[in-house]
């Protein structure tokens, strides 16, 4: 899920946007909401949620962010700021502990936000350019930012800060072919390349100094002239590796390919049952319709664990072996659902409430 890097929501977060529902009258509003929202849990009672009100037109509208110390039972607003919704940022909110964390905006221009007192106080952090591709931090002080080409020679910025974006320094530029910034610490980051041929990364190991190509092999059936692809997507798995996505152009195929040593050499794996979620390296979960599945070996096999989830699109995040939640859409909106039995059972939890 996502392409950052930290606690369960940051690392690979799939883009939730869609249009918003009206409530039905008999929707419990505690339960759900038709705002855009983007969550973010530390521990199964300790979390956030960037909220995105809509305005009456469309530049108008203000996002909140809010807080949870009792897994949900009550929350409390923390910060509001007038502002429009055109779709979350790959680092919209993360949080690497109950005190540090970072919310991004992105209309009418990127906004990066930053608190070091559990969102008590927020303050605002300096961005080195308007137009902001990806930023990524790997601590509370430590991050990259990929700024969008200025220029006709299409080259892309990258910056970094190491004092969480009091200043910013200029990094060398990336290939003119490599986008979608990855970063996990300074010597571990890759980028998705795009270009004629076989699909490729680029990676670094030496704080962006210098990027090294690596194509990615062809699945175990055919080759990769046999076909059109969109340049591969890279995400980060919890604590080490990454997974690359490579989708078929003419047809509703995709490829998974996995790495363990940084990027250098990637592994073809056969595709998961539904949409996954990362418990760690090695422990997957997959959900297709009310059934849940799990894999231990990274991706290779997968077992039903059960036929009985309830019947909603379900958008998982795992903290741990026990313990996940999810962003669902239901009936008037959307919720949120938690589970304490390795997904066994699932509970509805309430929402924020922004009117």
């Amino acid at each position: 899920m996502t392409v950052i890097v930290a606690a369960t929501y940051a690392y690979l977060r799939p883009t939730f946007v869609s249009t918003a529902k009206r409530a039905s009258p008999s929707v419990n509003r505690s339960l759900v909401t038709t705002d855009y929202v983007a969550y973010d849990f530390v521990s199964p009672a300790v979390g956030w949620a960037l909220d995105f009100v809509e305005g009456p037109s469309s530049t108008s509208g203000q996002f909140m962010v809010f807080r949870t110390v009792d897994a949900t039972k009550h929350w409390l607003k923390q910060l509001t700021v007038q502002g429009q919704f055109c779709g979350f940022s790959p680092l919209a909110i993360q949080f690497f502990d109950e005190m540090h964390g970072f919310i991004t905006v992105r209309c009418p221009t990127e906004q990066l936000y930053r608190t070091t007192d559990g969102g008590a106080h927020w303050g605002s952090v300096a961005l080195p350019g308007p137009q902001i591709e990806v930023i990524a931090f790997s601590d509370p002080s430590y991050g990259w930012l990929l700024a969008q080409p200025t220029t006709s020679r299409q080259v892309r910025n990258l910056y970094a800060t190491r004092d969480a974006g009091n200043t910013w320094q200029r990094l060398p530029d990336p290939p003119l072919d490599a986008y979608a910034l990855s970063f996990r610490r300074p010597n571990e980051a890759l980028m998705a390349g795009y270009g004629p041929g076989r699909p490729y990364v680029y990676t670094s190991n030496d704080t962006g100094q210098s990027w090294q190509r690596h194509d990615l092999p062809p699945p175990p059936v055919g080759s990769w002239d046999s076909g059109s692809y969109f340049p591969p997507s890279v995400q980060l798995l919890p604590g080490a590796g990454a997974v690359a996505t490579v989708d078929a152009q003419s047809q509703s195929t995709t490829f998974l390919f996995t790495s363990f040593d940084g990027g250098a050499t990637w592994r073809y794996v056969q595709p998961p049952p539904g949409p996954v979620a990362y418990q760690d390296l090695s422990h997957w979960w997959a959900t297709e319709g009310t059934i849940l599945f799990k894999s231990s070996d990274a991706g290779q096999t997968w077992t039903q664990v059960t036929n009985k989830l309830p019947d909603s699109q379900y958008l998982l995040y795992v903290l741990d072996s026990s313990h996940a939640w999810a962003s669902v859409s239901v009936l008037g909106g959307y919720g949120l659902a938690f589970s304490g039995d390795g997904g066994l059972h699932w509970t509805r939890a309430t929402v924020p409430l922004s009117g």
